[in-house]
């Protein structure tokens, strides 16, 4: 009785054993999987960004994807790296969630305004870009792209839906995610930010900060050659 009562005991210890050895393998797998396998030197030049709103949903933030090599932050503008590349696709949505999407070279010369509702800057240039338009003053077949980013709900002028209708901007709009996936991929570097990108689908200038009617034409009348 005393041997069988032995190997009984052996044979439990060793399946315990077992299976605290399966359940540390599968930690580990699990592990490797949710960390990606990868170092910090792989860089993917695809990323997708997306938040928990559902596509076509209404909402202040909205799941962009990005396509392309995203463009290095702006530093200096007399020596901006960017100027000749191909800046990335951008696929998201509206804040009502209608899909936009913007596509390098398709469309012809396209300004892109990066605004934060919060941005006393961003607040001051609006009216002057659409004095801009009021005057006449956009060159022919410019078109205009505003993305909203860097929301935030307990800052000034939230939500940036309400507040950009309020401040009577009448361009289309795209609603940047919550990890502003799209400021990313053109290297926003402050706000307000604009990218010109040319009918040959490459960037033709950047620039950042509140600008003046004057600057502002001048700019991009030189930017598009």
């Amino acid at each position: 009785m005393t041997t069988k009562k032995t190997t009984t005991n052996t044979n439990s210890t060793r399946l315990v054993v077992a299976a605290i050895v399966v359940a540390i393998a599968s930690a580990l797998i699990v592990a490797v999987v949710a960390g990606g396998g990868s170092s910090d030197d792989d860089v993917a030049p695809v990323t997708t960004s997306s938040t928990a709103v559902a596509p076509g949903a209404a909402a202040e933030n909205q799941p962009v994807v990005v396509d392309g090599m995203a463009l290095e932050p702006l530093t200096d503008e007399s020596a901006d790296p960017a100027v000749g590349l191909t800046p990335p696709t951008l696929s998201g949505a509206s804040f009502d969630g209608s899909a936009l999407s913007i596509t390098p070279g398709q469309g012809g010369d396209v300004l892109l305004v990066f605004l934060a509702h919060w941005c006393p800057h961003c607040n001051a240039e609006i009216p002057v870009i659409l004095d801009w338009q009021a005057n006449g003053m956009i060159p022919e077949g410019l078109s205009i792209v505003g993305i909203s980013t860097a929301v935030s709900a307990d800052r000034p002028n939230f939500p940036p839906s309400d507040w950009i209708a309020s401040k009577g901007w009448s361009w289309p709009v795209m609603a940047d995610s919550v990890d502003q996936a799209a400021a990313a991929a053109y290297g926003v570097s402050g706000y307000p930010f604009m990218v010109i990108v040319g009918a040959d689908g490459t960037v033709k200038g950047r620039t950042s900060g509140e600008k003046g009617l004057e600057f502002l034409d001048a700019w991009v009348r030189s930017t598009l050659g």
